[in-house]
């Protein structure tokens, strides 16, 4: 139903061709823009869908490909010609990807528009930043009527350009499930760089990194303190006394650290750039597929492309959890 909602949002703000006399150069136009951002709270990963409404204000049919541009690091899910007033039905639509560029056939008639929903999920940077182009020169630069971004947590939301200019949205709306920010007037920046106040779960990792090493550190202390006295014990010289390290137990105990070094040996593998790496796209194609499967149940998605949606996703997670199982 909040979806509906949303649809039923965007097409009723769209304006009316008639009064785009400004964009006469134009074939077509994206007269709404809604951009869903989904944050998890646990995870490094973004759910994103973006809903456009293209629009043809010439008097002849439109017949050639359209284009936006999405995150490279993104992971596809589907693109989608949405129903909307007397035509009801959703369908799932080829499309073709090159680097940060999508693009699919789409087919208006003079005057008519037509609604999209790309569905994706995305890497959560380093400092927690998600950026959305909406102009690629030379291939992505349809004038944008209006644009709107719903984003699922009620923290605050910085928002700057390409250039870093601090941009304010014409208004906001906070609801039980997110907060969304209008452009209502001709949109004029290029980049929109969305950035959240409270810290990324990178943020967190490298917190909970900084801790694994202080623990490293103190397990590996009583160890080489060991390991010295076996060498200087080799080479003639005089041990230290374990009354000189003021913790006798720590000598006693050699046999139980070299346990505790083992187990903290395991965290530090656990943590190492290549597997992070894949336990980020394996979180991001588990994503994909609860989406899937949602959409699939609420009808969204038929039954033949659930089921060859479904079958590649998988067999790319099973693929990313033999390679961990080899780590």
């Amino acid at each position: 139903m909040k979806k509906i909602l949303l649809y039923i949002l965007i097409l009723s703000l769209v304006p009316q061709a008639a009064g785009f006399a400004q964009y006469a150069a134009h074939d077509l136009i994206i007269s709404g823009y809604l951009v869903e951002l989904d944050y998890h709270s646990n995870d490094e990963t973004a759910m994103v869908k973006e809903t456009i409404v293209f629009s043809n204000i010439k008097d002849t049919n439109y017949l050639e490909d359209v284009r936006i541009a999405i995150p490279e690091s993104a992971e596809v899910m589907h693109v989608m010609r949405m129903g909307h007033e007397t035509n009801a039905s959703s369908a799932m639509v080829d499309y073709h990807r090159n680097g940060e560029i999508l693009r699919w056939n789409a087919t208006l008639a003079p005057g008519g528009m037509a609604m999209y929903s790309v569905t994706y999920t995305v890497p959560i940077t380093k400092s927690g930043e998600f950026v959305k182009k909406l102009v690629y020169p030379a291939v992505v630069n349809y004038p944008i009527a209006s644009f709107r971004l719903k984003v699922n947590t009620d923290d605050h939301v910085k928002f700057t350009d390409e250039a870093g200019n601090v941009l304010e949205p014409d208004k906001t709306e906070t609801g039980d499930d997110g907060v969304l920010y209008s452009w209502t007037n001709q949109v004029i920046f290029h980049e929109l760089h969305i950035k959240l106040s409270q810290p990324s779960s990178m943020d967190k990792w490298i917190v909970g990194a900084v801790l694994a090493l202080v623990i490293l550190s103190a397990l590996l202390y009583p160890i080489l303190h060991v390991r010295n006295n076996k060498m200087r014990e080799k080479d003639g010289g005089a041990d230290l006394s374990c009354a000189s390290c003021a913790s006798r137990s720590v000598c006693e105990n050699e046999e139980k650290k070299s346990g505790d070094w083992e187990e903290m040996e395991g965290i530090v593998t656990e943590v190492t750039h290549s597997k992070e790496d894949l336990i980020r796209k394996k979180k991001a194609i588990l994503a994909v597929l609860d989406k899937l499967e949602a959409d699939h149940d609420s009808g969204e998605v038929s039954d033949e492309d659930y089921a060859r949606l479904s079958s590649k996703y998988e067999k790319q997670a099973v693929k990313i959890m033999k390679q961990l199982d080899r780590i």
